[in-house]
Formats: structure tokens, sequence, C-alpha cells
């Protein structure tokens, strides 16, 4: 019997980026304490928090943040979360000492306790996400008043992205090419990894704040390709990638706007 499940697992293959690894092969590309250069940033606006804290990882892919968060707050009780069980046996292959952390969670409907939580992280999630409002709701209705609420997200200002719709815009008229749009659908193999809505700072603000939330601080994920590219975005930052800020939970989010 032990035979048989080893030789399944041995098998069994992992998707990623549309690629499929079998575990050994999975381990070798994810073990590591490597983080993001934006989650770096979400790592740094989070104030030491005390033994008491409840901490929930919303969207936690393969696990690396978890550890790390795990690492920074050893008493901290840390909930790593996510939707898809492929990323959650992924994160437990990689992470087998943190198997524990890892949690089926919905967005939509957290099985958490109104005004329970002290911090939600909520990283490059929303953009994925048809119900974006429902979910901010749904973070409202888990946090404490007085709970901070950690998001990242594709900022509409990228300049890269703005570059390549003016190009490809500029081929349509003068080359009179009849092109259709084009999508921004990374994998077809994986149903989540597309974006359908792409937030400026203040929209993504205003959702959060008619949904019971205050503005605490924002930065901006300054990752730059080369050393120009990395000038460029110091100088005008807002132009980056990424967008990450940090808001706290004032009041009950409404039920009627959605």
């Amino acid at each position: 019997m032990y035979a048989e499940q080893s030789d399944k697992m041995t098998h069994k293959t992992y998707l990623i980026d549309g690629q499929k690894y079998r575990a050994e092969e999975v381990k070798e590309l994810l073990s590591t304490d490597f983080i993001s250069k934006r989650e770096e940033v979400a790592l740094s606006m989070m104030e030491n928090p005390k033994d008491d804290k409840i901490i929930i990882e919303l969207g936690c892919l393969y696990g690396n943040f978890a550890k790390r968060l795990r690492d920074q707050f050893p008493n901290s009780t840390i909930i790593a979360g996510d939707y898809l069980e492929e990323h959650l046996d992924i994160a437990r292959l990689v992470h087998p000492k943190l198997s524990g952390l890892f949690k089926r969670l919905n967005a939509y409907q957290l099985e958490l306790e109104d005004s329970s939580v002290d911090i939600v992280t909520f990283q490059e999630v929303i953009e994925h996400l048809e119900g974006a409002a429902n979910a901010v709701k749904e973070i409202n209705r888990v946090l404490k008043i007085g709970g901070e609420l950690i998001l990242s997200t594709p900022t509409a200002y990228y300049w890269r992205d703005m570059w390549q719709a003016f190009k490809y815009e500029l081929v349509r008229k003068y080359r009179k090419k009849s092109l259709p749009l084009s999508d921004s659908i990374y994998f077809q193999e994986h149903e989540w990894n597309r974006h359908i809505y792409c937030w400026t700072p203040s929209t993504l603000y205003t959702l959060l704040k008619v949904n019971g939330f205050e503005y605490v601080t924002h930065k901006y994920c300054e990752e730059g390709k080369g050393f120009l590219e990395k000038l460029f975005l110091k100088a005008f930052p807002f132009v980056s990638p990424t967008i990450i800020i940090k808001v706290k939970k004032i009041y009950e989010a409404s039920e009627k706007i959605v």
C-alpha cells in the first residue's frame, strides 16, 4: 500500500505557469526564501505585531511569503490561504514544515468570525477577481476595527504597459492593420491567470474607502530591469508596475453598494 502511494507521488505533476513539473522539479524550482520586491515592500509596511495578533495571507500561491511571515512574526497566528488546492499542494510540498499554515480560503466567503483578524495581506489577487468589491467587503467583515489591510495590485499607469498600448494603436492607425485588442490572459492552462481589472491609485482607494477603510500609506514597487529603468522609476515612482497600499478598517462595510 505504501509503495502504491509513493509511486503515485513520484508520478504526480504540478502545473506552474503553464508547465507541468514533477515533485522533485517543483522543489528545485521553488525551494528558496526569495520573495519579490513588492512582497518586500508589503512586509516593510507591517509593524511588529504583538504575540496575540492574527495575520491572514489571502492568496498565498506557493507559500514563500507565508514562510517569511512565520520567520518575522514567530509568535503570531498565521493562516496562509488560497482558493486553489493546486496552489496549496505546491506550498505544502515546498514548505512541509509549514503545512499546517496553508488553508483553503475563498475571498468571497471566508470561514472566519466577524471582527476576528488583526492583519490581512491581499497581494496580486484583486486584479484577477470578477467580484472585487465583494472580496473587499468580506475582508472588512473579518477584520477588527483598526485592523489593517495591505493590498498590492498592478497599476494602470505602468509605463511599459502604456508604451505597448501606444505602439499598438499607432500600428492600427498608420499601417491600416485590422488588429483586435490584445488580452491579458497569461496562461490558458490556468483559469485564474488573467487580469480583468487594472486600478488607478484613486479608483483603488475609492473602492476601499466606500467599504469602510481609511488610508494609512502607500508605496510603489520601483522594480526596474536595468540601471536606467531603475533610475527612471526612482524619479517617477507612480509609473512603476505595482502599487502597495495600507489601509485600516474604521467601520463596517455597507451591504448595499457593490
